[in-house]
Parts: structure tokens; sequence; C-alpha cells
């Protein structure tokens, strides 16, 4: 019996002062995905292989600039102990863009296989998951936040290892996104919609 896919939801505010449009520009470059991660060691472009994605219904019609990376990170085994307490992971992944955001899905070893759909979406249209954490100071009532929507399939064994990490690290990784386009001033106060 092949281990059953769990889903983990994560969301950050986007600022009123940030346009979505631009959030959603930095999210389809993939750069903008891929640099923030808190584990990255390294990553590099890969030739996209259609077997890889060809019976995949994850990939759907919708979308567009089909692109592949094989991304190495470090990850933490015994937090806080420094890097001699980490492993590396090579993660082969193959990215979408689609109107809302982009589509990710990424091999993990271990036979972690993650399905990943960071959208831009108006507040409260993407009901599952843990609500929205409540407006900080940079929030100034945005109407807009960035979704992760992603669907992992591991074994019984790795699950609370790859949930707990996972869903602390893309917390980092949308919070991240936001932030560094509001520091690059990209967004603008009364930008419009």
């Amino acid at each position: 019996m092949s281990p059953e896919p769990f889903t983990v939801i994560t969301r950050v505010p986007i600022p009123a002062s940030l346009p979505p449009a631009t959030v959603l520009a930095a999210l389809q470059t993939y750069d903008a995905l891929i640099t923030p991660n808190p584990y990255l060691d390294r990553y590099e472009r890969r030739p996209v292989d259609p077997q890889e994605i060809a019976n995949d219904a994850f990939f759907r019609p919708d979308g567009t600039n089909l692109q592949a990376f094989v991304v190495y990170d470090r990850v933490p085994i015994i937090p806080g102990v420094g890097s001699w307490a980490t492993m590396e992971v090579v993660i082969p992944c193959v990215f979408q863009s689609f109107e809302h955001g982009v589509r990710c899905l990424a091999h993990a070893q271990g036979g972690v296989t993650v399905r990943s759909s960071y959208e831009v979406r108006r507040r409260g249209e993407v009901t599952d998951g843990p609500a929205l954490v409540a407006d900080g100071p940079d929030d100034a009532g945005g109407d807009y936040e960035l979704v992760d929507i992603s669907s992992i399939v591991c074994s019984v064994l790795v699950r609370p290892f790859v949930k707990m990490r996972f869903s602390s690290a893309h917390q980092a990784l949308l919070q991240e996104v936001v932030d560094k386009l509001v520091t690059s001033g990209q967004g603008q106060t009364g930008a419009s919609r």
C-alpha cells in the first residue's frame, strides 16, 4: 500500500503597499521561491524531462513556462548544534507558472514527493488551513495573501520529521518572499490592484 498524501497549507499577508501583481511576477521568476529557502545550500538549472511530468495531473494545461532545477539543501538533523549535525538533501524539481502563481513538483530523498502551489489570493479565498496570522505593523490591512498549498507523500517513518520541518520552512519562505519585495522598494503605498 502506498503512503497517503497529507496537505500542509501556509499563508502570509501581503501588505496593502505591495501590489499583488508584483508578488505574482516575483513568484514566476522561480528564483524568488528557491533562494529564500532557509536550508538552501545551492541550486542549478537542468533540462525538463518530459517523462517526469507527462502523466502528472498536477501540471495542468493552464500552465506555462516549465523550468527544472536541482536544489541542494542542508537540513539540520539536530537543531542548534552546528553544521556537523546536518545532512545534504538533493531535490530535483519542476516549476510551472499559472494565472494565480506557481506550481512546483519536488522529489526529495527518502521517497518524499511534494506538489506545492504558491498562489496570490484574496484573503479568505482559500478557506482550508490555518487562519492568517493577525495583521502586524507592516501588514497595513492588505486584501491579499500569499498561500502555499502543498500535498506531500512520504513514508510513515519520516512523516513527523517532514511535517515539522516543512511547515516551519515554508512559512519562513513565504514571509521572506514578501519581505524582500517590500524592502526592495517594490511595494508602493496606495498602489492600484
